[in-house]
């Protein structure tokens, strides 16, 4: 049975050994075997104390832990709900879930991870509801300390963690040796780490092509050379060329040929959005000047539908619930700004609902449809993505475009979505909940195996 716990410490002179004090009503609810000494387990790591009964009738779901046991595992002396199991007379308390990102420190010594820090305190507070901690920190701080959140962030020694869940924004630290080993160790320490690093879009493109059902749904795409650039640009008239580890919008390049002449538009190689060509040879070497050594692939454009001169895509946000089950936490329509062509939001794009947009196109009932389809596409593409790839995938973000006929095109795949919010509103988004469920799951799941002789690249439970 699970139990939500108070975690809340006390005080001895005489005592130097671990002790806990528990209730007779919940050691009973938790089928805890009354012995003189018990091994809880919290975070990675495993205690033995001395058990004591606690006689307060009026504390009989909090746990009291003496100073050695908060010593030992560099448990926070802070407020703590936690969630409790015991399977073969460990008492399991968790879970202990750490968020790895940039972090800088201000002139104030205060802590900034703007972009998902809001999201963040999502997080504190859904697991101080629920039962958890949640604590944020860096490659450098992992795993010994972190910032907890206690009315600011404030870092202090931290438990190991059961699960880290990747927010790293920079491929380029991913890509690191040095990063690689400390990840390796950290995985085989038995934490578990998910969304451990980023997809590419040549990448994510070959695990789609596996399998044949998704073929239909995706446009053609190569990686970017000078031969084949010239080929695809007389064959197909209009490429998106994107950087194959880009993020946000940045760096697209638009080529299409209209009225005998090439035209680029791009969006952030320079202030000139839109520049015009004569010569295909002008073209392929102003985009060479642009990109330079890196890689980038080309992509067959899709008409696909737009309101005036405004383009639509949808982002289906997609959670792991447990094993291989997955469910869409939220979809939106992203429209970009007029006469721009593409729908992020870090380049102007705006939201609204899906449903909307998909009515005003086409009408209410193949709107239904097309909504049903997509949605259908994006789970299957979840599901196949998280089985064929190596660690453990639980988040997901799917954009899918639509073309005038309601068929659905598979535009990108981003393991690492946007959490940044334009609010400071302490409502917890569908988003936070869902990721914090499944780490709760994964703990549950996980905290009763032997981690350290499991194959942590095995996606399945």
């Amino acid at each position: 049975m699970i139990c939500q716990v108070f975690i809340k410490p006390f005080f001895t002179i005489t005592e130097d050994d671990p002790v806990i004090e528990i209730s007779d009503i919940l050691q009973n609810r938790l089928n805890i075997t009354q012995k003189e000494w018990i091994t809880i387990k919290l975070g990675g790591e495993k205690l033995l104390v001395k058990s004591k009964t606690l006689s307060n009738p009026s504390e009989v779901d909090t746990i009291f832990l003496n100073q050695a046991c908060y010593s030992r595992i560099d448990l926070p002396c802070v407020p703590l709900k936690l969630q409790a199991i015991c399977d073969h007379d460990c008492l399991i308390l968790g879970p202990i879930i750490a968020i790895l990102t940039e972090i800088k420190m201000n002139k104030e010594n205060i802590p900034l991870f703007p972009t998902i820090e809001t999201f963040c305190k999502e997080l504190h507070e859904i697991s101080t509801q629920q039962g958890g901690l949640i604590f944020v920190s860096n490659i450098s701080r992992f795993p010994k300390n972190g910032f907890i959140y206690n009315g600011s962030w404030q870092e202090q020694l931290v438990p190991k963690a059961n699960i880290l869940y990747n927010r790293i924004h920079s491929r380029q630290i991913e890509r690191n040796p040095h990063f690689q080993f400390i990840k390796n160790k950290w995985e085989k320490d038995g934490i578990n780490i998910f969304n451990a690093s980023f997809l590419t879009k040549w990448k994510t493109q070959n695990i789609l092509l596996k399998n044949k059902n998704f073929h239909t749904y995706l446009p053609m795409t190569t990686l970017l050379n000078t031969t084949d650039l010239k080929k695809w640009i007389h064959k197909y008239k209009d490429l998106y060329i994107k950087p194959d580890t880009g993020s946000q919008g940045r760096q697209i390049i638009h080529c299409y040929k209209k009225h005998n002449l090439y035209h680029i538009e791009q969006t952030s190689f320079s202030n000139t959005t839109n520049i015009s060509y004569t010569s295909l040879d002008d073209v392929v070497s102003q985009i060479q000047t642009w990109i330079g050594t890196k890689t980038f692939i080309i992509q067959q454009t899709i008409p696909l539908v737009q309101i005036g001169n405004k383009k639509i895509d949808f982002r289906f946000l997609c959670h792991k619930k447990k094993q291989n089950i997955w469910s869409i936490t939220s979809s939106v329509a992203r429209i970009s700004e007029e006469k721009h062509f593409v729908s992020n939001i870090a380049q102007g794009g705006t939201i609204s609902r899906p449903e909307k947009i998909l009515t005003t196109v086409f009408g209410k009932e193949t709107a239904k449809q097309t909504y049903s389809l997509m949605s259908e596409l994006a789970l299957e593409i979840a599901t196949f993505i998280s089985s064929e790839s190596e660690g453990l995938i639980g988040e997901l973000g799917i954009d899918i475009g639509v073309d005038f006929q309601g068929k659905p095109w598979v535009i990108e795949v981003n393991s690492k979505p946007s959490k940044q919010s334009e609010s400071d509103s302490l409502l917890i988004r569908p988003s936070a909940k869902a990721i914090y469920y499944y780490c709760t799951e994964l703990w549950l799941e996980r905290s009763k195996l032997n981690d350290k002789i499991r194959d942590i690249d095995n996606d399945t439970l």
